[in-house]
């Protein structure tokens, strides 16, 4: 009976912990169904074929593994808003390392370090008529970490 007790704690324990824990992978996820959202991936076979194409990418791109691009501009209000909330709800879990605001757009940049290394990286554009996430997984210095960023930012702006 104590056995069976102790399995079943456990399991709500880590249900609950799995309940509470939040990425933008999960964002992802949940809206990329959402009608008229336009979701890809890339994945590191593509980012080879760039590397080789683009040397400046190739630079910079050291140590990304994937990613993926979510693009809500077409869709609903109703969507638009709920990725809004979530998105503001990452700072608790990430680490922000640039966030710009300007009228109703708000440009955010959030990182996940692991030590030295950074394994991901959020670029997310909210408010206005763009609604856009970007999320790039590697592991990746941080040395290269603002030539990514500054890079990648230049796509978010419309």
């Amino acid at each position: 009976m104590k056995r069976f007790f102790v399995i079943l704690m456990t399991s709500v324990l880590m249900v609950s912990c799995g309940m509470m824990y939040h990425n933008a992978d999960e964002i992802i996820n949940d809206m990329r169904d959402a009608r008229h959202a336009q979701y890809f991936n890339v994945g590191t076979s593509l980012l080879g074929i760039g590397r080789i194409l683009s040397p400046t990418l190739s630079e910079a791109s050291l140590g990304i593994t994937s990613v993926q691009v979510l693009d809500l501009s077409k869709c609903s209000g109703n969507v638009r808003d709920k990725f809004r909330k979530r998105l503001q709800n990452l700072d608790r879990y990430y680490e922000p390392i640039l966030t710009t605001q300007s009228g109703y757009d708000t440009k955010t940049a959030l990182i996940r370090r692991d030590g030295q290394y950074v394994n991901e990286i959020v670029l997310a554009n909210a408010g206005g008529m763009t609604d856009v996430m970007v999320l790039i997984f590697g592991h990746i210095n941080v040395e290269n970490l603002e030539k990514i960023v500054n890079d990648q930012r230049n796509y978010l702006i419309n």
